[in-house]
């Protein structure tokens, strides 16, 4: 009898479930960015339950990331969100998350409402310098670059991440089927190196990642970061379908 597939037995099972990349603590280096944009817009950005902080900033992370899992295997990864509050907590709720690679994406949208599109991304540094990317449809929408400055203390920290897990519906004009649920991801970092760049934050227009709709008018920090990265998540609660609709065509290739 020909093996079926599509169906896992509980000893597979077990062992996805072990093995899952989106629960697997990783090596990664990383040029992460906060700026502030032109007041009020970011006040624009922010869903519902979630609330703007009293100085609104963008963060960007342009990271290359590395599993030892299967053999090992490395992907880009990059986000693009907000500063934000949740309960008087402080957050950041991502706006849009490029990765490497159909599985990367597909994971996280799927276990944790990530907003992931497929991209080619890339982090690098020759000791001296650094650079990060993100590429989509031909165009590099994103690039952070800079000259390595003074070392900066390292230390153990968790960003505190919001996402919405969204329910598509399958009925034309619905949007959703039932309530998106609000996600916090505990993001763990460990530093190993953290580095000031003496750079500059280059946001290139793209129809359908249009991150220059927050143009950079200050930037507050600018680092080269290398450590590990770990996560875990919780539902925090439901949401008003009505309070994220506006919101959710930016999933998508939507211009």
């Amino acid at each position: 009898m020909s093996q079926l597939r599509f169906v896992k037995s509980p000893e597979e099972l077990q062992a996805a479930a072990e093995n899952n990349l989106e629960f697997f603590e990783a090596k990664m280096v990383a040029v992460k960015a906060f700026y502030r944009t032109e007041p009020g817009l970011i006040e624009k950005l922010i869903p519902a339950p979630l609330t703007p902080t009293n100085d609104p900033m963008v963060r960007i992370v342009v990271s290359k990331v590395f599993v030892d899992l299967n053999g090992g295997m490395d992907f880009g990864a990059a986000t693009f969100g907000v500063t934000c509050n949740y309960n008087g907590k402080p957050g950041i709720y991502e706006i849009t998350m490029p990765m490497e690679g159909e599985g990367v994406v597909v994971g996280g949208r799927e276990t944790y409402g990530e907003p992931k599109k497929i991209a080619n991304v890339d982090a690098s540094s020759n000791g001296t310098s650094c650079v990060g990317t993100v590429e989509r449809h031909g165009i590099t929408y994103i690039e952070l670059k800079g000259e390595f400055g003074e070392e900066l203390p390292t230390d153990d920290f968790t960003d505190e991440v919001y996402c919405f897990k969204v329910f598509p519906s399958c009925e034309q004009f619905k949007a959703c089927d039932q309530n998106p649920l609000l996600v916090r991801i505990n993001m763990h970092r460990t530093l190993s190196k953290n580095i000031k760049l003496n750079g500059e934050i280059i946001l290139r227009e793209s129809p359908v990642d249009p991150v220059v709709d927050l143009p950079v008018k200050e930037i507050v920090s600018l680092t080269w970061e290398e450590g590990t990265s770990a996560s875990n998540a919780s539902v925090v609660e439901e949401v008003d379908i009505m309070n994220y609709v506006p919101f959710m065509h930016s999933r998508y290739d939507s211009a």
